[in-house]
């Protein structure tokens, strides 16, 4: 017998067989079970979420002798020949190469005959939105009102590209994507009834890069099954993928925070000359940043696209020396730089230009004191001042306790986390912390310093220090100095000036 994919073998026969579209199906079982059945009907949806399969199932369903609930019984003769494309009331058309007016017109022609094997013709055209406007003028008064033995399905992947006058005259139904746990719920029981052994990883990998769509999931596992047969592992998934693995991408952007240039060059020769594309590197890297964008601002509800068990550790780390806005950079640089990569031929110049950019975005980040961060000018005896705060309250680059303060006001309220994170915690004096703001955050200062925004830093602070702790927020000026950590100011902002406003 003749090898059949995976997922035309699993393609839905029954209502109750589809995964997801919970309320299309229930919406046209009721209708079938009622008589109430539309002459017309406009799918749309992302590609292999189900449109076709439907269609098909209510052509089987109208011209089933032995339907029960709205399901088709499968057993018939004319669902036997439905299910194997013999049933002659039944005319799929590819709107893609048949989107003249002259198809349309041959059939309008053809709508007129009565069916010939069945109860009811059932025209299933797909992509829909391919027809010319000609087409669609043409196919316009045969959808308003058709024959009473005849049902249109129109199938299309672009919605916006249907003319108004075409939506009106039909019921259109939306198809969503597919949640990734209903994906990987599919895929192991098509790999339990075949004897597939997949890992866990494995089928997290296939579900995420469907993208919300079955069938690509299942051309997926079937491509893997030929390759390496019965035992799927993670690996076996990213070579027949060309992924890169989510540890080394983690690596990756972790040598560019760091600013560790060396190595990022060094990893993206090793990738390049494992054979890995250029552009599929870019593509992942911005996936990894994707995942880290959501984990910096929804936590633990984020739903990774490429972040794995293996990856998390660094991924936690990550998430205290990096803020929202630098991600939000690279992310525009990678995303161009993999546009730019589909027409150049210099693509290992521009991948590591692109890394190398990223590495700039954090130079601001550390700034390690040399001697000449010394040589400032004179200071008043104000300004002096503030170099006696104790060593110990200095607040260093990449220090711990700001990760923990950030941490816990994150549980408690995101909106302040997201206020605060602009800022930068310069040290303590006793029992007073101090945070200052770069010129342009001006909006965030004021916003922490309202009363219920103060308090939630209050709270994490005690939760923090053990005892009661105040917090002021500085706001970097370019007249004077005040007295307040002035030389640890500098070493994070450069020689901006301090001022506190009260």
């Amino acid at each position: 017998m003749t090898y059949l994919a995976l997922y035309r073998a699993w393609r839905p026969q029954r209502f109750m067989e589809v995964v997801g579209q919970e309320k299309t199906v229930i919406a046209l079982r009721n209708a079938l079970c009622e008589g109430r059945l539309s002459h017309a009907y406009l799918f749309s949806g992302p590609r292999g979420t189900g449109k076709t399969s439907i269609a098909k199932i209510i052509a089987k369903a109208v011209n089933c002798v032995n339907l029960e609930q709205g399901e088709p019984c499968n057993q018939c003769s004319s669902c036997h020949d439905i299910n194997n494309g013999n049933f002659m009331d039944v005319i799929e058309i590819d709107a893609a190469s048949n989107r003249g007016i002259d198809e349309i017109r041959d059939l309008r022609e053809k709508v007129r005959v009565l069916p010939a094997q069945g109860k009811h013709k059932v025209y299933i055209i797909d992509e829909v939105h391919m027809l010319t406007t000609e087409a669609f003028n043409a196919l316009l008064k045969t959808l308003e009102e058709p024959p009473e033995s005849v049902i249109f399905i129109l199938a299309t992947t672009e919605l916006q590209k249907i003319p108004a006058t075409i939506r009106s005259r039909c019921q259109s139904y939306n198809f969503r994507r597919l949640s990734t746990a209903e994906i990987i719920a599919r895929l192991e029981e098509v790999a339990d009834s075949g004897g597939i052994k997949l890992e866990p990883e494995a089928l997290q990998i296939i579900a995420r890069r469907a993208n919300g769509g079955l069938r690509d999931a299942l051309s997926t596992l079937d491509q893997i099954y030929s390759y390496k047969g019965n035992d799927v592992n993670k690996a076996d998934v990213q070579e027949v993928l060309g992924l890169v693995d989510d540890v080394f991408l983690a690596k990756l952007i972790d040598a560019a925070i760091d600013r560790n240039t060396g190595a990022v060059i060094d990893m993206l020769n090793t990738a390049l000359s494992q054979g890995k594309e250029a552009q599929q590197l870019a593509r992942e890297a911005s996936l990894y940043l994707r995942d880290l964008l959501l984990y910096l601002v929804i936590g633990e509800q984020a739903e990774w696209s490429v972040v794995s068990e293996g990856s998390r550790p660094i991924l936690e780390k990550q998430k205290l020396k990096i803020d929202k806005n630098q991600i939000l950079k690279a992310l525009r640089i990678l995303t161009d730089t993999t546009d730019k990569l589909r027409f150049s031929e210099g693509q290992k110049f521009l991948l590591e230009l692109a890394f190398l950019q990223i590495a700039s975005l954090f130079e601001d980040q550390v700034i390690p004191v040399t001697a000449a961060s010394t040589n400032v000018p004179k200071r008043s005896k104000t300004a002096a001042r503030s170099e006696q705060v104790v060593k110990s309250g200095r607040a260093e680059a990449g220090d711990p306790l700001w990760g923990k303060i950030l941490t816990g006001v994150k549980d408690k309220k995101i909106p302040t986390h997201a206020l605060l994170v602009q800022g930068r915690l310069l040290g303590n004096k006793e029992n007073t912390f101090y945070v200052g703001y770069k010129k342009g955050y001006k909006f965030h200062k004021e916003k922490m310093e309202e009363k219920e925004n103060r308090e939630i830093v209050k709270t994490v602070l005690k939760e923090i220090m053990g005892k009661e702790c105040e917090i002021q927020f500085i706001f970097l000026d370019d007249d004077q100095y005040n007295d307040i950590i002035v030389k640890k100011a500098i070493e994070f902002f450069g020689e901006d000036i301090v001022e506190i406003k009260d």
